[in-house]
């Protein structure tokens, strides 16, 4: 399975239909969302995915409803299907699922099957053919779901298909590689490579700017709409830019056959402290800017894209525990806070050896991704 995201330019008469499908998608999925909850808390009834697909029709039939008979059947129908998945997912530990907003910063429907593509267009039922700018060559198998989105006043659609490929590929060229995620490099590598994050203080500056001037707009006029539509695009410029570095990046490192990183909790790494809003505490202010370094850098996405590409080139991505790895001496395995003496530099306490911090904690991670979790350790006493 590949996927790749094409950027869309409907005209005016398409712009109203793929609206109207986000709207028709969006209160299916929030009225069979409520119809499940009420039935299971006031009669202790389970609503199967089914059950809610037919109720539809029903919909449809309904005089104050009747509209929804405009949208494509198959888009509102999987709209279902995605609610049942996100059901699911609830009682496998995940989180419970939230109603779709029209306020959102980002609106979805999806296609389950029916669309083409030709040249440089791709057609989605009830819209047409809509021009489009990003295919690829590559984009050979059968076309499985297409997701259209609406963000930043901008239209794209995220193409999933089957390359019919049935024998993995296997990776021999014997590379391993342990990978150490930072805030001031975010990564240092086991064989000495140091990647610097990108640098996005010029757009970010810009961010600040079209923020303030927003703030002076009168609310509901034009010129607000206009200063809010200026944000969202600059928003999603950044996130474009973070992609495509995070992309280069996890395309460089998915050559090796084994790449060793840890197992970071990162939802746990930014948690607030404790402080009140009107008076926050030293150490409430310090967090609340290393929780920030750390989003940017995004290592969740990194990992991800990097785990997804090595499956593809035949290679594997291994998890190791995180702990020590910053204050243990890849030389002689002794562990004290005292080694790391500040955020570049390492001096082991007790073989005198010396090194890059986040070079010496790479090359920990490496041991551990060969040896196991144990791999030079000696608790200091």
């Amino acid at each position: 399975m590949k996927a790749v995201k094409v950027r869309l330019y409907p005209n005016a008469i398409q712009k109203q239909i793929i609206a109207s499908q986000i709207g028709a998608v969006r209160y299916v999925y929030n009225r069979t969302l409520a119809l499940r909850i009420n039935a299971y808390k006031k009669f202790g009834l389970k609503v199967g995915k089914f059950d809610l697909i037919k109720h539809i029709t029903k919909l449809k039939n309904r005089d104050n409803t009747s509209w929804l008979k405009e949208a494509d059947s198959q888009a509102l129908q999987q709209s279902v299907a995605n609610m049942d998945s996100a059901y699911k997912h609830f009682f496998k530990g995940g989180g419970y699922p939230k109603f779709k907003s029209r306020h959102h910063s980002r609106q979805t429907f999806q296609y389950p099957q029916r669309v083409k593509i030709e040249n440089n267009k791709v057609y989605l039922p009830k819209v047409g053919w809509v021009k489009c700018k990003g295919l690829r060559d590559d984009i050979t198998g059968k076309i499985k779901t297409v997701t259209v989105s609406y963000e930043a006043y901008q239209y794209h659609a995220s193409i999933l298909f089957d390359t019919g490929d049935t024998e993995p590929k296997i990776n021999t060229n014997n590379r391993v590689v342990g990978i150490d995620v930072g805030v001031s490099l975010v990564i240092a590598d086991s064989d000495g490579n140091k990647v610097k994050p990108l640098d996005l203080v010029r757009e970010l500056s810009k961010l600040r700017t079209k923020a303030q001037q927003l703030s002076r707009k009168k609310k509901g006029s034009a010129n607000r709409a206009k200063a809010k539509a200026k944000i969202a695009k600059q928003n999603l410029h950044i996130a474009n830019m973070r992609k495509d570095f995070l992309h280069k990046l996890s395309l460089q490192y998915s050559e090796n056959q084994t790449v060793v990183v840890e197992d970071l909790k990162i939802k746990n790494m930014t948690k607030a402290t404790k402080g009140t809003v009107e008076k926050p505490s030293k150490n409430a202010k310090a967090k609340r800017g290393l929780n920030r370094s750390i989003t940017q850098q995004s290592w969740g996405m990194f990992f991800e894209l990097l785990e997804y590409k090595l499956k593809e080139n035949g290679g594997e991505l291994i998890k190791v525990n995180p702990k020590f790895t910053s204050q243990t001496c890849n030389k002689c395995g002794h562990i004290s806070k005292e080694n790391r003496q500040s955020q570049s530099k390492f001096v082991c306490t007790s073989c005198g050896h010396t090194a890059n911090a986040d070079i010496n904690a790479s090359k920990n991670i490496l041991d551990r991704g060969i040896h196991g979790n144990n791999a030079c350790l000696k608790i200091a006493i």
